[in-house]
C-alpha cells in the first residue's frame, strides 16, 4: 500500500475513533475545521470547461464544471431547464464531501438528499451543509444502498415517483440498484464503465456486498444500461466527455425534444489513456465473471 493511501486511512480510522470517543459537538467542531477550507473553496469555484474527448455531440457544448467530478454540471443545467414541471428535488447516491452532482443544484436553492457508505465524509458534508446552507432541505445520511434496499431508503426521504434528478455512482452493485428502481426521476445521471467498451451488455454478477478493489470490475457496460432502461422509456442523450457519465432522460417531462444517442457513434474514451490501455483492461476484465458476454 502507498504511503498516502496509509496515511488516509490512518486518519480515517483517527477520525472514526474521536467520533465514538467525543462529545457530538466537539466532533463535529473538529470535522469542520477540517473540512471547512475545502468546501468554501467549490462554494466560491467558478465555471470552467475541460473538453477531453474529441467525439462530441450537440448537447456536449452546454458542458462545464463547478463543483461536479468532470462536466456534469452543465449537462444537469441544460436538462433540467427544459423540465416542464419541475419540483427542483435531487436524490444521489455515491458522493465525495467536497465534490459531487448536485452540489451546484444546492447552491440552486433545490433541496434533496445525499446518500454514501462512508460515514467520515458524510459527516463532513452535514457540518458543512449545516454551517453554509443551513436553511436548504438538504438530507445527509451514511448507508449501503443495494438493490434491496433502495426503494425503501428513498420512500424515507420523498414519495413522489418522478422527482427531477437523480445521481447513481456506488463503483460495484448499480446495474442491480437501478434494475429494483421503483422510482421513474426525470432525468437520470450514472457512471458506467467505460473499460468494457461499447458492444457488448456486460454487468457484474449480483452480489448483496460487494466491495471495488480498483481494479476495473465493476459496475456494466453502457449498452447494458441503455438496453435496461430503454424497456423503462428512458433514452440515452448525452455522455459527459470523459467518458464515465451518461445522462438518461423522460421524454415526455421535457419542454424540448431531445436528440436519442447512438451509442456506436457517440461512445466515449477519456484522452489521458491511449487506446492500447483501454484494450488492455478490457482483455484482463472480459476474462472475469460477467452476465451478458
Amino acid at each position: 500500500m502507498k504511503l498516502g493511501r496509509k496515511i488516509k486511512k490512518f486518519k480515517y480510522k483517527f477520525l472514526f475513533f474521536l467520533r465514538s470517543h467525543l462529545h457530538i459537538f466537539i466532533y463535529n467542531y473538529i470535522i469542520l475545521n477540517l473540512s471547512k477550507k475545502k468546501f468554501k473553496k467549490c462554494i466560491s469555484s467558478k465555471k470552467i470547461r475541460i473538453i477531453k474527448s474529441k467525439n462530441l455531440d450537440y448537447i456536449n457544448k452546454f458542458e462545464y464544471k463547478i463543483t461536479s467530478q468532470n462536466n456534469e454540471d452543465g449537462i444537469i443545467e441544460y436538462l433540467s431547464s427544459k423540465i416542464k414541471k419541475p419540483d427542483n428535488f435531487f436524490f444521489e447516491i455515491g458522493f465525495d464531501f467536497n465534490e459531487f452532482n448536485s452540489f451546484n443544484l444546492i447552491k440552486k436553492n433545490w433541496s434533496g438528499t445525499l446518500i454514501d457508505g462512508d460515514q467520515i465524509k458524510c459527516d463532513k458534508l452535514k457540518v458543512c451543509i449545516n454551517r453554509y446552507y443551513r436553511k436548504k432541505k438538504i438530507n445527509v445520511s451514511s448507508n449501503f444502498i443495494n438493490y434491496k434496499n433502495i426503494n425503501q431508503i428513498i420512500k424515507t426521504y420523498i414519495s413522489k415517483k418522478n422527482f427531477d434528478f437523480f445521481s447513481l455512482d456506488t463503483d460495484g452493485m448499480d446495474y442491480w440498484i437501478l434494475e429494483k428502481l421503483n422510482f421513474r426521476p426525470k432525468i437520470i445521471c450514472l457512471e458506467f464503465n467505460p473499460w468494457l467498451g461499447k458492444f457488448k451488455k456486460l454487468v457484474i454478477p449480483k452480489k448483496l456486498k460487494f466491495n471495488y478493489n480498483s481494479d476495473m470490475y465493476y459496475g456494466a457496460s453502457l449498452k447494458a444500461y441503455i438496453y435496461l432502461l430503454d424497456k423503462r422509456n428512458y433514452k440515452l442523450v448525452a455522455i459527459e466527455s470523459s467518458g464515465n457519465n451518461a445522462f438518461f432522460i423522460k421524454q415526455n417531462e421535457f419542454k424540448i425534444k431531445f436528440n436519442e444517442l447512438d451509442i456506436n457513434k457517440s461512445f466515449k474514451l477519456d484522452p489521458k489513456f491511449s487506446t492500447a490501455e483501454y484494450n488492455k483492461v478490457y482483455a484482463r476484465l472480459i476474462k472475469k465473471k460477467w452476465i451478458g458476454k
